[in-house]
């Protein structure tokens, strides 16, 4: 499993840092002076410019130290990428991310300290971060300190982009702002009207199978709405990125939740969906609404396509990684191609397959794959001649960051 979290977009993010017109490997002395400018602003030995590729990091400048190209999971930019904000972290062996990280623990360089702003190019993607580093706690920079740092990040933009003329009008990001409200509008509109709806719908029904029904689809519905909410809110348009509103989540309520709200829709299919009973709770801090999206696409293509019997459960494996597993017992058929899904947006097998039989997943796992991996874990898919088992595995960081 990564020990790093990976962008939405990051096909487009890696694209767009390599036509960057000066992300070359070679430094120059104005790199070197802005980065020795950041390492002195917060008193640290160290500082570097770090780009951050699809499997590794390597550096426009470095000063204090000699770094070579290192794996992605010994990055600690790889986190610093993940959204506008500066990443601070005053004393890494304390941080449930970094306290086992190979750059932290006995044996390794033991960096304690570290202050990062990501370095976004002038079309919205992120590829690295200007950073400085210690290996003795620090307390926590001031305001003024980070805002020079930022302002240094700018100025290594403006010189890898070539800046242009001082004239040039500004993106104001109008056109981001009318997008977000017309969608917004556009979408929340039939929502309301069928939230509306569904609910007098369920005044009318008492029992049977038509009352689940419309219970469950006026809760599937009430999700949507979250979820526009938390896309238009957590998305840039102009990027193609998404991302995590991160909140102290009980995943077994949430793996309940789901399942019960799948129920009537396994019935009318003549399938059952049982989940382990007495499931302790178990609190993780993720995107509870996209960590919805990515069990609920599993489910889908265990009621759609699945055996007769769907299991869910919740466990905890022997590094305390969380592991969410949907089991049903249906065989794949020869025509899937399980090495296809881990590619991005690739689907396994032939699309003329689908829904032919029993067997076979559906285009929402791809889109899972990516919702996982936003959050630093890995999505896999068991399968073997009696049944198939989709497991979303959630870094334990995770859930020592929910204490």
């Amino acid at each position: 499993m990564n020990s790093y979290p990976i962008p939405f977009n990051e096909e487009a993010r890696l694209k767009a840092a390599r036509a960057a017109p000066g992300l070359t490997r070679e430094n120059e002395p104005l790199f070197e002076a802005l980065t020795d400018t950041a390492r002195m602003v917060l008193d640290c030995p160290i500082a570097h410019i770090s780009v951050v590729e699809e499997d590794s990091q390597w550096y426009k400048c470095v000063v204090g130290v000699e770094l070579d190209e290192m794996p992605k999971e010994n990055s600690f930019c790889t986190h610093t990428i993940m959204s506008d904000a500066p990443m601070i972290v005053p004393d890494l062996s304390l941080d449930p991310r970094f306290h086992d990280h190979p750059m932290v623990r006995e044996g390794g360089p033991k960096a304690r300290f570290y202050a990062g702003v990501p370095l976004i190019l002038s079309s919205g993607y992120r590829f690295g971060s200007l950073c400085a580093l210690d290996f003795v706690p620090h307390a926590a920079p001031t305001d003024k300190q980070m805002d020079m740092l930022a302002s240094l990040a700018r100025a290594v933009i403006a010189a890898l982009e070539k800046a242009p003329a001082k004239d040039a009008a500004p993106d104001d990001g109008t056109g981001y702002e009318n997008f977000v409200a017309l969608v917004g509008h556009e979408l929340r509109t039939p929502l309301t009207v069928s939230l509306g709806a569904l609910a007098m719908l369920r005044t009318r029904l008492v029992d049977g199978i038509e009352a689940r029904l419309a219970s469950s689809s006026h809760a599937s519905t009430q999700h949507l709405g979250k979820l526009i909410e938390s896309i238009l809110h957590f998305s840039n348009a102009e990027t193609g990125e998404l991302r995590l509103n991160e909140q102290e989540t009980d995943l077994a309520a949430l793996l309940a939740e789901i399942s019960e709200t799948h129920q009537p829709i396994a019935q009318i299919s003549s399938k059952t969906v049982t989940g382990t009973s007495g499931v302790t709770p178990l609190m993780m801090r993720v995107d509870p609404e996209q960590l919805r999206i990515a069990i609920t696409s599993i489910m889908l293509n265990a009621v759609q396509h699945g055996g007769a019997s769907i299991t869910t459960a919740l466990r905890l494996d022997a590094d305390g990684n969380a592991e969410i597993l949907i089991t049903d017992d249906g065989s794949l058929g020869d025509h899937v191609e399980l090495d296809a899904l881990y590619r991005p947006f690739v689907v396994g097998g032939d699309l003329d397959h689908r829904g032919t039989d029993t067997s076979g997943l559906g285009l929402g796992l791809p889109l899972t794959r990516k919702l996982v991996g936003m959050h630093g874990g890995a999505f896999e898919i068991h399968a073997d001649a009696h049944s198939t088992t989709a497991c979303i595995r959630l870094p334990a960081w995770r859930a020592a960051a929910a204490v």
